[in-house]
């Protein structure tokens, strides 16, 4: 029965507020023991040295704050609206001459106030408690009023959701597990479908699309890097929509409700469907997903699909109508299969020529060409609190040669046959010096186009020389190379393999020089140096005045310009490793065939027991080994090396053939 009068009822607001006035209570025990008393307990008496200043105040107590937001306003949205939930209280509370409009905005009032008047306490503690912290400027006034804001905005987004969930089922237990799939939603099934189509179309970038979208659509996420700004993003202005929007729909929806909907799974008939054929659907994405994963055949994917949709309409089914009776609800399922092989097999015909297409030079603006695909989602606000070091943004191609050379590479990729899913086919890429290699193409109509490839290096390196041996590629290899000034580097070390001691160069003409030097030997590398897999002899770190890194570089062997001058500064023999260094050394002959992957130090070890080794103890021998030890996946021979400094742990390389010096191929016959 609908009432008629009464825009606001006092007694329902304080037996309400005698239902959940227990929550904010406990709520600001929580946030005064997480944040104020934590900064008592951490920066005042005697602080020690090495106790950093939080980035965010979210960061005080491990985040503890930050778990709350997403646990305490869903506590508090269950239990405000508990009685619509079950029937006795549905009847009695929609029988009394208030409307339900009055109900909602009443309760959503006070929910409101039992979250914001805790973290409003809290802040107003924080900024007292500043004044008795024995540590300057641990944070400042912006850092309180921007907590605040955060975890107002926050709780009520979350608080507004877990309303909205539980207007579309009658059991509270599923208005909290709605409330977080709603979250996780959006991104799941961005996951999963983005994880199913890599497999389809040949040069999708996978990394690329999780890494841009996943991660911004799922707020547990989104919320953890919006928070780490000190001001307000316009992230906070979609929050402030969705609150808005969470609160109409969920009033609607509230006012259209019928009350023996209580008690029922989905109380919204036209919901029932898609809760259904979702469930089915992700169930068969992640099916899919999982069997093509560990088994690598496009026939293991159809298996998993079929096995996954299975599973899914049956749980799907079974919570919907409460019982494990559903045998007669299996024509869903067949319409549900023949929809999804026809959108299957439209997505494998590849109807777009997605694996296919190559941009034409004319509508090329500028290419990004390189192994590594995180630059393209890389954001300069991961840099903001200066402790990850300097934003470099990622490097476009702009002349035409290059953007002209990289495009016919894309394209050779494209028309070529490694294309199959099988496991057999990535080894045999992987045995022919697999690599990966991404092409970003800004488009003059301000689109971009990305592509990922994993593909046998030996068969491009044609491809590659023509476009490794351009000044542009070369500063785009080595980004050393594009800094320009370089005058905010104070000190260079160099961390070698086996050395527990680096060297470090701070006098600031000796830093230049060896900067400069560095960049020499960079741009006289040959595109076999450039792409050579030894070792290197160390990791260079430019390092600015705070100690944060400005770039990193590594001494690569073919390096003769850095080697001299270290030599001249008498520094050569502490910035690599020497024979002096190895404490022993043993070769071996790879005649199992073993490979540099994760596995090889467990393998090596039973090697060791069947395999004849030798013991290397000239130094000239152990020098040329040294100067031969490869990365490359496999080898002829097996060379480890037990430095003095880990004596317990050998680091072992690949020598072909025509690496180990013949006295020792002699005794391995």
């Amino acid at each position: 029965m609908q009432s008629k009068t009464s825009s606001f009822n006092r007694g329902m607001w304080i037996q309400s507020m005698r239902n959940v006035g227990w929550i904010g209570l406990v709520y600001l025990l929580v946030l005064l023991f997480a944040l104020p008393l934590q900064l008592i307990f951490t920066f005042t008496g005697k602080v020690e040295p090495y106790i950093e200043k939080p980035d965010t105040l979210f960061n005080v107590l491990d985040g503890l704050e930050f778990v709350f937001m997403f646990v305490v306003p869903v506590l508090l949205g269950i239990f405000l609206f508990r009685y619509i939930q079950t029937k006795i209280a549905a009847d009695y509370i929609h029988s009394l001459p208030i409307k339900r409009s009055t109900l909602f905005h009443q309760n959503m009032l006070l929910g409101a106030l039992v979250l914001v008047v805790p973290i409003l306490i809290t802040g107003v503690v924080t900024f007292a408690v500043k004044g008795v912290l024995t540590v300057e400027d641990v944070y400042t006034t912006g850092d309180v009023l921007s907590w605040v804001g955060y975890s107002i905005l926050i709780n009520l987004f979350v608080l507004t959701g877990t309303v909205l969930a539980g207007m579309f089922t009658g059991m509270s237990v599923l208005q909290g597990i709605f409330l977080y799939v709603l979250f996780l939603l959006p991104g799941g099934i961005s996951y999963l479908a983005i994880s199913n189509v890599k497999f389809y179309w040949y040069g999708y970038a996978y990394d690329y699309y999780v890494n841009k979208n996943v991660d911004s659509l799922v707020p547990f996420s989104h919320v953890a890097q919006m928070v780490a700004h000190k001001s307000f993003s316009t992230s906070a202005f979609v929050y402030i929509g969705l609150i808005v929007l969470f609160y109409i729909i969920a009033l609607i929806t509230y006012q259209k409700r019928k009350v023996e909907a209580a008690t029922q799974t989905i109380s919204v008939s036209w919901l029932k469907p898609v809760f259904v054929y979702g469930v089915t659907a992700c169930s068969l994405m992640l099916g899919g997903f999982y069997f093509i994963s560990m088994k690598g055949e496009f026939s293991w994917m159809v298996v998993g699909y079929i096995i996954g949709s299975l599973i899914g309409y049956t749980v799907a089914q079974i919570i919907l109508n409460k019982t494990w009776r559903i045998f007669t609800k299996w024509k869903g399922y067949l319409g549900f299969v023949i929809a999804a092989a026809i959108v299957g097999f439209i997505i494998h015909l590849d109807v777009f020529g997605y694996s296919t297409k190559v941009p034409a030079a004319s509508e090329i603006e500028s290419v990004y060409f390189d192994e590594d695909i995180y630059p393209l989602t890389d954001k300069p606000e991961n840099y903001a609190n200066g402790m990850n070091g300097y934003y470099e943004a990622p490097y476009y191609y702009t002349s035409k040669e290059t953007i002209q050379s990289v495009r016919q590479l894309q394209k050779q990729i494209t028309a070529s046959k490694d294309k199959k899913l099988d496991p057999d086919k990535q080894s045999e890429i992987e045995s022919r010096n697999g690599k990966i290699a991404v092409f970003a193409y800004k488009l003059k109509n301000g689109k971009q186009m990305v592509r990922e490839y994993f593909i046998p290096f030996s068969d491009y390196k044609a491809f590659y020389k023509e476009i490794a041996e351009t000044k542009e590629y070369k500063e785009n290899f080595h980004p050393l190379l594009r800094t320009k000034n370089t005058d905010k580097i104070k000190s260079v070390s160099f961390s070698v393999p086996g050395k527990s001691n680096s060297i470090n160069i701070t006098n600031p003409d000796k830093v230049q020089e060896l900067i400069h030097v560095v960049k020499q030997s960079m741009m006289n590398e040959t595109f076999d140096e450039m792409y050579s897999t030894k070792e290197s002899w160390a990791s260079i770190e430019f390092m600015d005045g705070k100690g944060q890194y400005v770039q990193t570089a590594s001494w690569d062997k073919s390096y003769s310009e850095v080697e001299a001058w270290l030599k001249k500064e008498h520094l050569y023999e502490r910035a690599r490793l020497m024979p002096k260094d190895v404490e022993k050394t043993e070769v071996f002959k790879n005649s199992s065939h073993l490979k540099i992957d994760y596995r090889l130090q467990e393998e090596f070890t039973s090697l060791t027991k069947d395999e004849k080794a030798i013991k290397v103890k000239n130094n000239q021998q152990v020098e040329t080994l040294l100067q031969h030890a490869n990365l490359r996946d496999t080898g002829d021979y097996l060379v480890a090396f037990y430095y003095k400094d880990q004596v317990d742990t050998p680091q072992i390389y690949m020598l072909n053939e025509n690496e180990l010096p013949i006295e020792l191929k002699e005794k391995l016959k």
